[in-house]
């Protein structure tokens, strides 16, 4: 009986460690999807920080740029800012869908390993998990606060003034179907961004409220 025990729990501890090297690999996948986004939504923000401060070379920019690649063609240019917004709306939707899926893949990495632990005592699993933590380099701790507070506000900022811009150096008004399609982007940027940090913070702003209660009641 105890050899039969014995074979189940390899073969119980086999299974778990197989399920986290895989899961492990598909994290990596991920990070880098991660990365390569970052790196596409910077290329957007420094587009918009380039039309914000200079608006006219923005636009004879973009004009030399098509008819270099397309032809001699006239493109209204409210039509490439409609699609620059879009085209940002999906890359955000999809940066935040995978900064959310690489959070939660780490959590369950740790149970994985809390699971393998128990089997496998005194050895201790916890390269992603408790060794991990208790070592954490500051400098990821900074990199961390980049990715989830500093670049979503930094980037409600900038197409917030974006827009602003737009509405005066294009001379749109207030029905114009062009700003009509840009609010409605910006809108759903903004929040994406709104929900994105609440899931991300929600614990740190309930033990901020709390806090605030607390002294109030002092």
């Amino acid at each position: 009986m105890r050899l039969i025990h014995k074979i189940n729990i390899d073969k119980k501890v086999e299974l778990f460690y197989d399920h986290y090297k895989d899961t492990f690999e598909n994290q990596k996948l991920y990070l880098k999807k991660r990365n390569y986004l970052t790196i596409i939504l910077l290329l957007f923000i420094a587009t918009f920080a380039f039309q914000i401060s200079n608006p006219q070379q923005t636009t004879k920019l973009s004009s030399v740029i098509i008819k270099k690649n397309v032809g001699d063609i006239e493109i209204n240019f409210d039509y490439i800012n409609n699609i620059l917004l879009f085209g940002l709306f999906w890359v955000v939707l999809m940066y935040y869908q995978t900064n959310i899926h690489i959070e939660k893949t780490y959590k369950y990495l740790h149970k994985i390993e809390e699971q393998l632990t128990k089997n496998i005592l005194p050895f201790d699993i916890c390269r992603e998990g408790k060794m991990y933590l208790n070592n954490y380099p500051k400098l990821f701790t900074f990199a961390h606060y980049i990715y989830t507070i500093i670049f979503p506000l930094t980037l409600i900022v900038v197409i917030i003034i974006k827009w602003c811009k737009d509405l005066t150096y294009l001379h749109y008004n207030y029905m114009n179907g062009h700003l009509i399609f840009n609010t409605i982007f910006i809108l759903g940027i903004i929040s994406l961004t709104v929900l994105y940090l609440i899931d991300r913070h929600l614990e740190t702003i309930k033990i901020f409220i709390k806090i605030k209660i607390f002294k109030g009641r002092i």
